[in-house]
């Protein structure tokens, strides 16, 4: 496989600095800025991935880790396209001000906007009938150590609509790419960001989502499809309208479970 890479590629990288991992051939990495390491990949493919991590942290977007002269300096020509697109950095929306303001989406609305779907008809759609209303209203289960307890998307959007005057806004829709750099394999995801307004107190939040695109459901040949933009999108909105209603996503899905075994 090494032979696949030019001998004249492997000189830059190290004339800039660029060391191979004893580990990991054809893995090169490199110590920026005193923070950051950045990498050249040429474990499956003789071009060449560059992607570049804070130290004990997350990866950079594609924009930013390529605007560092170890990826120009390889890369002149290409991407010309994709480095025009502007970067939409999130803005931090400060909560208005909420003196002598009713809170609204409260407890009481929870349980008004439950007790008033047809509760029977709820329980009967459960998978699980020892936890009527999970799956529909509200999801708690075991991923590997991590315990998953939220509201549903549809939950959301009922109390929301109880309280009325809501307006929601897409901030942004992109792809992104994630590598892993144990493995050498990459992930296409959708992301999104949403901002939810309460027009009636002015309070505002911000929710985000992202969904790894599925490519075999989409090579399927009988009625291929993808749900993965739909997804992050529809998460999104419920992540900013959760931010509208002053209840903890715990606190509410506990709540709805007594009132559905009630």
């Amino acid at each position: 496989m090494s032979g696949e890479i030019e001998k004249n590629i492997i000189e830059k990288l190290k004339g800039m600095g660029f060391d191979e991992d004893p580990e990991k051939k054809l893995l090169f990495r490199k110590e920026v800025d005193n923070s950051k390491i950045a990498f050249w990949d040429f474990r499956k493919t003789s071009k060449g991935r560059f992607y570049v991590t804070e130290i004990g942290g997350s990866f950079l977007n594609d924009v930013e880790a390529k605007k560092f002269v170890e990826y120009k300096a390889l890369r002149t020509n290409e991407d010309k396209e994709e480095n025009k697109k502007q970067f939409v950095k999130p803005t931090i929306i400060s909560p208005s001000k909420t003196e002598d303001i009713i809170l609204r989406g409260t407890e009481d609305d929870i349980t008004n906007v439950v007790k008033q779907r047809n509760i029977n008809l709820i329980k009967k759609a459960s998978v699980n009938k020892d936890k009527p209303g999970e799956g529909i209203l509200y999801y708690d289960e075991k991923i590997g150590n991590f315990n998953l307890v939220e509201p549903s998307v549809e939950l959301i959007d009922l109390i929301t609509a109880q309280m009325g005057d809501i307006k929601v806004k897409i901030i942004t829709v992109d792809t992104r790419t994630h590598y892993d750099i144990e493995t050498g394999d990459e992930f296409h995801t959708y992301y999104a960001i949403v901002k939810a307004v309460d027009n009636k107190t002015g309070t505002e939040g911000l929710g985000s989502a992202e969904e790894i695109i599925d490519f075999n459901e989409m090579k399927r040949k009988h009625n291929p499809r993808t749900f993965a933009l739909t997804k992050a999108i529809r998460k999104a909105e419920r992540n900013a309208k959760e931010r509208l209603i002053p209840v903890p996503r715990k606190a509410m899905v506990e709540l709805v479970k007594e009132i559905m075994k009630g």
